[in-house]
């Protein structure tokens, strides 16, 4: 059964990867976009992959689970708790940090889309060039390549 395990976290790690690509993407997009149809494109694209990212983070993190579990991995190596707590401290750092971050972009690009005089173009550029997407993207991308490193050289 353990090799099952280790195809549902691979095949949940594809999906993640692909998912998550999008908004990376978009995230380095957005801060050389000044344009309000395009930003808003890109925005909707992005949450257009949510359920995608969603989905494959629980076969993720089940498959991964389940073949610590199964091959004894908790028990045997620290590595594999370890990488858990990297990617369980990323996920909330994403959550807690870069959720709010899109959502008031969202917002604000919805008010400019309806006319509203709520927010004015000093705001946007202030949101667009935000370092808060790159900030993210690297730590993700650190914590990333350390779950790979652990994963592969423990």
């Amino acid at each position: 059964m353990y090799n099952w395990w280790v195809f549902i976290h691979i095949i949940g790690v594809l999906g993640f990867l692909l998912a998550h690509g999008v908004s990376t993407g978009v995230a380095l997009q957005v801060r050389r976009e000044r344009s309000p149809e395009r930003l808003r494109a890109l925005l909707e694209l992005s949450a257009s992959t949510t359920v995608v990212f969603y989905a494959s983070s629980f076969l993720l993190l089940l498959g991964g689970i389940a073949a610590g579990v199964d091959g004894h991995w908790f028990s045997q190596q620290a590595w594999i708790s370890v990488a858990l707590g990297v990617f369980a401290a990323e996920m909330v750092l994403m959550w807690a940090v870069t959720r709010p971050y899109y959502r008031r972009l969202r917002r604000v690009m919805t008010i400019e889309q309806a006319g509203g005089t709520a927010v004015g173009p000093e705001e946007i550029e202030q949101l667009v060039a935000s370092r808060l997407p790159m900030l993210t993207f690297w730590v993700g991308t650190i914590g990333l390549v350390f779950i790979v490193y652990l994963m592969t050289l423990k």
